[in-house]
């Protein structure tokens, strides 16, 4: 749809497939087990690609479909996120190159959980080539949205226990001992360690990766020892079915061909390998990469789930309101308000401030019965959210 913008997306893990969102929440299809458990996708009435041109990729080299073309060694396998930012510049570059008629000229960037590692780094990245006249010529960049991320960990992780104790849902995985454990004795630790990583100039540091094995060792052991899904608080066990049945999905011959992914790799859903590669930067913070843009009036989006654990709303509302931008006094001072759609039912609540004329507005909206993966469990709600953030100017809630 040439009238419509342009939507990347890009899932996280790290080392996760975009495959799985496109295949399990936001895509045109929806894959679930059959009566006689075969993998089978069925069209989703509720997918992202209904006003906008959404692109979903596997990044970086090594996740999913995409490999290295170059022939590199997998040691050479990038994990720092200015070389994610500098590829996904590489490959809008080439993509515009290729299909300078799949949108109207808007461009917005999505993601999701590590993703908001990703979105702030890409987005900084590609709205500095703007502003150097080195970005894709007609693509310009509108709003960038980051779903139940890890942006900020160090304000973050100061919720991990307080959600696992309290949460939206009364659901205590923790005792009130155990919670005051972690509390007292290694929050503090936890957040001089994320400090120490963030504070150093090189992102490869071995105090980043203390600071990463640290506080998921200390602060997440009771709530995984609970044995609740740390996606859903809600729930038990976790979502690896569903992983499995997109995999044997996308990797049958006649849709690895229609995806034109015919190429000499195999797929995971989630590689593991990635992932331990991006150990040196989970502990880092990307919120400072945002208040630049929304200054020259590129529009955020936060949104989450108020069933995560793992990226949970309480953390994500915490580090927005902790962000230091123009508008952080308004922001922090507005009413929060309903996220009412065209039936009259809340589907979530949430607030948001603009940074004066010409500037962009910040949005934070927390989505009621979600999980970490929104738009899987609120389908309507996140695509209406989506509608609006691109055809309203950031506006969501209103």
């Amino acid at each position: 749809m040439k009238e419509a913008p342009l939507v990347l997306w890009m899932s996280g893990g790290p080392g996760c497939s975009s495959l799985l969102a496109a295949m399990m929440e936001n895509g045109p299809c929806r894959v679930s087990r059959d009566e006689e458990g075969r993998a089978r996708a069925l069209p989703n009435d509720f997918g992202w690609n209904g006003e906008a041109n959404v692109v979903w990729v596997d990044q970086p080299s090594g996740v999913g479909f995409s490999y290295d073309a170059s022939g590199k060694e997998e040691e050479d396998m990038m994990f720092s996120h200015d070389q994610v930012a500098d590829n996904m510049l590489a490959f809008l570059h080439r993509w515009q190159e290729r299909f300078p008629d799949s949108h109207n000229g808007e461009f917005y960037i999505f993601a999701e959980s590590f993703g908001g590692h990703y979105a702030p780094a890409v987005g900084r990245r590609y709205f500095d080539a703007e502003k150097a006249g080195v970005a894709p010529e007609g693509l310009k960049l509108k709003g960038i949205g980051v779903g139940n991320g890890l942006t900020n960990p160090k304000v973050q992780y100061k919720y991990t226990a307080k959600f696992a104790y309290e949460n939206t849902y009364g659901i205590q995985a923790i005792s009130e001992e155990e919670y005051k454990n972690v509390t007292e004795n290694y929050l503090p630790t936890c957040e001089l360690k994320i400090k120490d990583c963030n504070d150093a100039e090189d992102f490869s540091v071995t105090s980043c990766s203390d600071a990463f094995m640290y506080c998921n060792s200390y602060l997440y052991s009771g709530y995984v020892q609970s044995g609740r899904n740390i996606y859903d608080v809600r729930k038990f066990g976790n979502f690896d079915d569903d992983m499995h049945a997109v995999t044997e999905f996308v990797t049958q011959d006649r849709v690895r061909e229609a995806l034109d992914a015919l190429v000499p790799t195999t797929f995971e859903a989630c590689n593991m390998d990635v992932y331990m590669k991006f150990l040196f930067d989970w502990m880092k913070e990307y919120d400072k990469a945002l208040p630049a843009m929304l200054d020259e009036g590129i529009n955020i989006l936060i949104y989450a789930g108020d069933a995560d654990f793992i990226c949970n709303w309480m953390g994500n509302l915490a580090w927005v309101e902790d962000m230091e931008w123009a508008g952080k006094e308004a922001f922090n001072k507005a009413k929060e308000e309903n996220f009412v759609l065209d039936d009259g039912k809340a589907y979530g609540a949430g607030k948001s401030a603009k940074v004066g004329k010409g500037g962009g507005t910040l949005t934070f909206l927390r989505i009621f019965g979600a999980s970490h993966m929104a738009p899987r469990d609120q389908p309507e709600a996140t695509r209406e959210m989506l509608n609006r953030f691109m055809q309203r100017n950031g506006e969501v809630i209103v």
